[in-house]
């Protein structure tokens, strides 16, 4: 992946997911749908009663729903939202007085979670294709904004954090879950298109990551939990639940 550009980088990502969006059932060397929502902790009983089309093209890196705690009338940016899977979960956790913004790199995926959230009847909610290190965003806007997944699929890690204290209000959160790394990869496996989409090939050793975000600005950045699933296929990689604040 050395010698590829960073647009030809994100020209990668958006043809692979907007492959997930459209063929869901497809063969990807990651996890995808709800069968791994459910191993990750989204709830059987509520994703039981949502439209297949809801679930069938998730492939976040875990379930940030325990850990971004969310209140009535906050307004959230869900940043990589995909089929809106998140992004249901968030809406209706700030309920009609907040307000939920997806952005997707992938236009299928967009066009998926606006057709998603009209048929499970989310009124809170505008999605819109972007790109993670240009956020089409005011300043100071968000009170969160959380993703699952999107630092690894980035080739500029902190740019993607700049945009994001960017458009935070003045202390405000960011919360989401992200594949760090015990150890520095091999250069062979850095180099493997199949490991980036694996979330592996563009990860960060853990204590890099928490380095670049206190580089950024943001402060009291605390690795809530740890854990290995099926996204963690590598021996280094491991889930990381993170949460972190713009200085008020």
């Amino acid at each position: 992946m050395q010698n590829i550009s960073p647009d030809e980088i994100k020209k990668m990502v958006k043809d692979k997911y907007s492959e997930v969006a459209t063929n869901p059932c497809g063969v990807f060397n990651f996890p995808v749908g709800k069968a791994f929502a459910l191993k990750v902790g989204y709830p059987k009983e509520i994703l039981d009663k949502l439209p297949v089309s809801l679930t069938e093209s998730f492939t976040g890196a875990n379930n940030p729903q325990a850990f971004v705690e969310l209140k009535g009338g906050e307004v959230v940016l869900d940043l990589g939202c995909g089929a809106g899977l998140d992004l249901y979960f968030y809406a209706k956790a700030v309920g009609l007085e907040g307000k939920v913004y997806g952005l997707d790199i992938s236009q299928d995926m967009v066009n998926k979670a606006k057709e998603n959230m009209n048929e499970v009847g989310i009124e809170n909610a505008e999605i819109n294709m972007g790109e993670s290190d240009r956020l089409p965003f005011g300043d100071n806007f968000f009170d969160v904004v959380a993703s699952n997944g999107i630092y690894n699929l980035s080739p500029d890690k902190e740019a993607v954090m700049r945009e994001v204290y960017r458009v935070l209000k003045p202390g405000a959160r960011t919360v989401f879950c992200e594949i760090v790394l015990k150890e520095p990869l091999s250069d062979e496996e850095r180099k493997s298109h199949s490991d980036w989409f694996r979330c592996i090939g563009g990860a960060l050793v853990e204590k890099d990551f928490v380095a670049l975000m206190e580089k950024t600005g943001f402060k009291n950045v605390e690795v809530i939990s740890k854990i290995r699933n099926a996204r963690t296929g590598h021996k280094f990689a491991i889930c990381a639940n993170i949460r972190a604040y713009k200085p008020a």
